[in-house]
């Protein structure tokens, strides 16, 4: 599941100085001219810690919420509304920084775009789509039970290397390389058996069938 976490709140506000009160200088109209800038002026306002304390204290903010997100919203609300009425404010918007984890690996949440998804060398299988998440299998697993798609190895008895097509291997020792092709019983008409190992010693090849599920799993 993704996980959105926000920080940096904000209130962005758009100023049209008319006069120069507007940007706080006073006492120099007998001394200076104002001249209006050419374009507005953005400058960012920041909200008031929640656990800053007077007398200089402050403590974590989510021991002053238990909803650190939706109190530093309302907040910024009530700074947004106060601005909102003075003559030199043009425009106030409320805005925060987002940042998106896997609540599974809590790795930055990534997603495939299309391109990639129609690319071998980025997608997890055949089924993959635009969208699904990068980060792990957890991930995988999820988004694919929400949408009725097919669980990341459904089907799939063994993984060829694309630039090596003599190579061939089993679930057990193919599985997590970004870069093989993961193939079905329908891809191996004439069967196969596993090639990982030392080709120069023999007794480290791994030799298993392919098409043949053992105890325990699944095709």
């Amino acid at each position: 599941m993704k996980t959105t976490h926000r920080d940096e709140w904000r209130v962005m506000v758009t100023l049209k100085p008319r006069r120069p009160a507007d940007l706080g200088l006073t006492g120099l109209d007998d001394l200076a001219e104002f001249l209006a800038p050419s374009g507005p002026i953005t400058v960012a306002v920041l909200p008031r810690r929640l656990g800053k304390l007077s007398a200089g204290m402050s403590v974590p903010d989510d021991m002053m919420s238990r909803d650190v997100d939706t109190a530093y919203r309302e907040r910024c609300d009530e700074i947004a509304a106060e601005l909102r009425h003075r003559p030199q404010v043009d425009e106030v918007t409320v805005q925060c920084t987002e940042t998106y984890t896997c609540s599974h690996c809590r790795r930055q949440w990534e997603e495939l775009t299309a391109e990639e998804a129609a690319d071998p060398d980025y997608r997890a299988d055949g089924h993959s789509v635009a969208g699904e998440p990068v980060c792990c299998d957890k991930a995988v697993a999820e988004f694919r039970t929400e949408r009725g798609i097919p669980q990341f190895l459904d089907g799939v008895v063994a993984f060829r290397n694309p630039s090596r097509p003599e190579v061939l291997l089993c679930r057990e020792h193919g599985e997590g390389w970004a870069w093989l092709v993961p193939l079905t019983s329908e891809d191996l008409p004439d069967g196969g058996v596993c090639t990982h190992g030392d080709p120069a010693d023999p007794s480290t090849t791994c030799g298993r069938d392919v098409l043949i599920v053992e105890a325990g799993e699944t095709a």
